[in-house]
């Protein structure tokens, strides 16, 4: 931006509140009485997307595989710099055991099917890459994820950093559950059930990049603490009941007896799940509390939100969340199945990604702005994303609420003015709606093509582009929608079940606290038939209420 601030200042003399002295000089808003603020210049400083009680980092989209590997990385220490995976891969063809070549390429071949995995990559969905998953801690701790396959470059960024699962098991009070955390890094050091040729792949790996230590609690816990001062300045999780939620999950997949590779593939899909509907929570209820905020002032939306709503505080059961039961999905067949547009499974997701998800980095970038300007007026300083806490402040205090109305409107004034390459045609903002909504307007505008990649592009690798374990489905380019195919439905029954027989109606309860239920009545019938064709449902007469869902191989009535 130039120097030159003398068109943008006319706009800004031009704005309600100057006739209060609120304007604009040399670039600092002015605020007679109040402490004011710097002007963003630059881009970055508009993308605030501070938000260390609903995520450790802001996430971008990167596939599901790499989730576990870069918690095991961030575990443990290594010397030098690690080689890529495709070192590994190709040297199995030539220091695996055999009697000739061709026995040696099968033998490799079938360690990479067991050691790597594929999911998308690149930019189109055809193109698949292979990921080297964490059967073993010293595979994440010798290697690097390579970028392509053949490639020379590492991943850049990851989509959650290793700080990831602290921050997941982390309670109110800040203290990371350690029991939970040992048990996690034990599936990754134990050694029990590898075979022969697995062990000869890890002294392979040993040999290609020697020196790796041990994965550890503690030195996850602390290259983590950055995270988690963070979170305890914020007040705790957002969310802390999903949390909760998460740690008795993961104690259940934990227990599960099961081959390494398929526990860790229930580990994945689990960070999956609650990832997902982490995303979709934050991005509705931080959402909803804006619209509660925006709702104080003349030109706002009507009413606030319901007093039971986590829109005004956290209702304590996920259960009851604002999410719950959004989610409309209909079940998975394992073949191609027609979709309607207007169904509720294609509506919910649309409204849902669309209204919420997709804006996610503005809805954090104008909580963080709009708490900024708070201070700027003479309030109170906030944590990053208390709109909460915003609400409060704003409703007690009428002449704030004026200040603050001024400062957010200007704000809005000058990012179109920049955005418009300093020009203020075009930069003015409507003058019948409030400072905080046009702020949000103004922010949107400026992240209209970019800002998928903090929240729906996440959320698609997660549970969409992915072969198994999926939560959202689509028919090619007509139509995206939540669907559930038989291993999230596995899991969901697992987690919702435990080890004993549930009535259906509870079952559907269940669902609730993850977001989820079936579109309608008739999907609710395909449910079942999907559960009793898998053999997780029990019926003891035709009546609808003597219909149970279970996991385990229960057959007697006493059980129940």
């Amino acid at each position: 931006m130039t120097d030159n601030f003398a068109d943008l200042k006319r706009l800004a003399d031009q704005l309600p509140g100057a006739a209060s002295g609120i304007t604009l000089e040399n670039g600092r808003i002015i605020v007679p009485g109040a402490p004011g603020m710097d002007m963003p210049k630059e881009a970055k400083e508009w993308l605030q997307h501070q938000a260390p009680a609903v995520w450790p980092n802001t996430p971008h989209g990167e596939p599901r595989p790499t989730l576990l590997f870069g918690i095991i990385r961030d575990a443990g220490s290594t010397l030098g710099r690690q080689p890529l995976d495709g070192v590994l891969r190709e040297a199995l063809e030539h220091d695996l055991p055999g009697d000739s070549p061709q026995q040696r390429q099968a033998l490799a071949a079938a360690m990479r099917s067991k050691f790597w995995t594929t999911a998308a990559g690149g930019r189109t969905r055809a193109v698949e890459r292979r990921y080297l998953l964490p059967l073993h801690a010293q595979l994440p701790l010798s290697f690097q994820q390579e970028k392509a396959e053949g490639g020379k470059t590492a991943f850049g960024y990851k989509m959650f950093r290793g700080t990831l699962l602290p921050f997941l098991l982390s309670g109110p009070s800040g203290d990371v559950d350690r029991s939970l955390l040992d048990q996690v890094l034990a599936v990754f050091t134990d050694d029990r059930d590898l075979t022969r040729l697995d062990k000869k792949v890890l002294e392979i790996a040993a040999e290609i990049a020697p020196g790796v230590s041990e994965p550890g609690t503690e030195t996850l816990i602390n290259n983590s603490q950055g995270v988690l001062q963070r979170l305890q300045q914020a007040g705790g999780a957002f969310c802390a009941p999903s949390l909760e939620q998460f740690r008795r999950d993961l104690g259940q997949v934990l227990a599960l007896d099961l081959p390494r590779r398929d526990r860790i593939h229930q580990l994945t899909l689990l960070l999956a799940l609650h990832l997902t509907t982490r995303l979709y929570r934050a991005a509705l209820v931080l959402s909803l509390r804006l619209d509660r905020c925006i709702a104080l002032f003349p030109g706002g939306k009507d009413g606030d939100p319901s007093s039971s709503s986590c829109a005004v505080r956290c209702c304590g059961e996920p259960g009851q969340c604002d999410l719950s039961g959004t989610m409309r999905f209909r079940t998975g067949s394992g073949s191609f199945r027609p979709v309607k547009l207007i169904e509720p499974c294609v509506t919910s997701y649309r409204n849902l990604t669309s209204n919420y998800l997709l804006p996610l980095p503005v809805t954090i970038s104008t909580a963080n702005i709009a708490g900024h300007a708070l201070q700027a007026a003479g309030g109170p300083a906030l944590a990053p994303a208390d709109l909460q806490g915003l609400h409060d402040a704003l409703a007690k205090d009428a002449a704030l609420r004026a200040r603050f109305d001024a400062v957010t409107r200007l704000l809005a004034v000058c990012r179109r003015y920049q955005l418009r390459r300093n020009s203020s045609v075009g930069a003015q903002v409507p003058a019948n709606l409030p400072g905080l909504h046009v702020l949000r307007l103004a922010l949107l505008e400026s992240r209209r093509t970019t800002m998928r990649h903090e929240g729906r592009d996440v959320v698609h690798q997660l549970a969409k582009e992915v072969r198994t374990g999926r939560l959202i489905a689509s028919n090619g380019n007509a139509a995206t929608f939540f669907e559930l195919d038989e291993d999230m439905l596995h899991l969901l029954v697992r987690l919702i079940c435990g080890e004993r027989l549930l009535a259906y109606s509870k079952f559907l309860e269940g669902l609730l606290r993850y977001g989820l239920a079936p579109q309608n009545s008739a999907e609710e019938q395909r449910l079942q038939s999907a559960l009793s064709r898998l053999g997780m449902l029990k019926r003891y007469s035709d009546a609808g209420e003597s219909a149970y869902v279970h996991h385990s191989d229960i057959s007697n009535e006493e059980d129940l």
